[in-house]
């Protein structure tokens, strides 16, 4: 299996998988609600966030800081998509045993399915409390963040190193073979073959994804249709490191949820 096919497959999944929760949010419980932040929370939040962001690269490189922080927000939004379609207290046992199996099981398989089932949730989240056009605003600011910060030497590549050095995989574990999910994590990531895809690289496209769903099954479904084209330029060369991914994912799912909110379907 190519990395390719492993890149459209976690995207055709993530995206089935937002689409799917929310039309059962609507079905049988509650539906995501839809909020709507003003600028200048907006613009708090993203103050506060990229303040965040400098004090954890430049500060903190404590593994048991990165390992709370990454851990409570996948279990976060792991939490988030159960409550949409379990009872309140399931979805809680259910998002704990998950991450609990996350620290004692630690396969590809395990880890991936963490961080997937934590992408929906957080993509989920974003899309409800942030209006469309915030959305693309901050997927653009991200994209210029991730050419500045991503390409071969820079403070994302060398971070990446730093945490997995230390046992932490702060993102997707893209594989050449199906026979390495099952194979121990730490294990498998020191493969040349392998390599690491962002969990912000999923989470910040899919949450356009997400909005669209909110609205209906047609404009998520022509969303995600544009997502996957992303994927497809991302993966053309199949020697290219999929770390600087949100430039050519963010092209392919933008296009489409600006035309659909151009028609008024968003």
């Amino acid at each position: 299996m190519t990395r390719r096919w492993f890149l459209l497959w976690l995207y055709f999944v993530a995206g089935s998988g937002v689409i799917l929760v929310i039309q059962l949010a609507r079905a049988w419980t509650t539906p995501p609600p839809v909020h709507t932040l003003s600028l200048w929370q907006a613009g708090f939040l993203g103050l506060l966030g990229v303040g965040g962001l400098i004090a954890l690269v430049f500060r903190l490189q404590h593994r048991l800081v990165w390992e709370i922080i990454l851990t409570l927000t996948l279990f976060l939004g792991v939490w988030y998509v159960l409550i949409f379609i379990l009872p309140l207290g399931w979805a809680l046992v259910i998002a704990a045993l998950l991450t609990l199996t996350e620290f004692l099981w630690r396969t590809v398989l395990i880890h991936n399915l963490f961080y997937l089932l934590g992408a929906i949730g957080v993509a989920i989240d974003f899309a409800g409390w942030l209006s469309p056009e915030l959305l693309v605003v901050g997927l653009s600011a991200f994209v210029v963040y991730d050419l500045v910060v991503g390409p071969p030497g820079r403070l994302m590549e060398e971070l990446a190193q730093k945490l997995v050095q230390t046992g932490i995989v702060p993102g997707f574990v893209i594989l050449e073979r199906w026979r390495q999910l099952g194979a121990r994590l730490n294990v498998v990531i020191r493969d040349p073959s392998v390599t690491l895809l962002g969990a912000g690289d999923v989470i910040l496209p899919l949450s356009l994804v997400a909005r669209a769903a909110l609205r209906g099954i047609l404009p998520a479904l022509v969303t995600l249709l544009g997502l996957l084209l992303g994927v497809l330029v991302l993966s053309r060369h199949s020697s290219e490191h999929p770390r600087a991914a949100l430039p050519a994912l963010a092209a392919g799912v933008t296009l489409p949820f600006l035309i659909l909110l151009f028609l008024g379907w968003l």
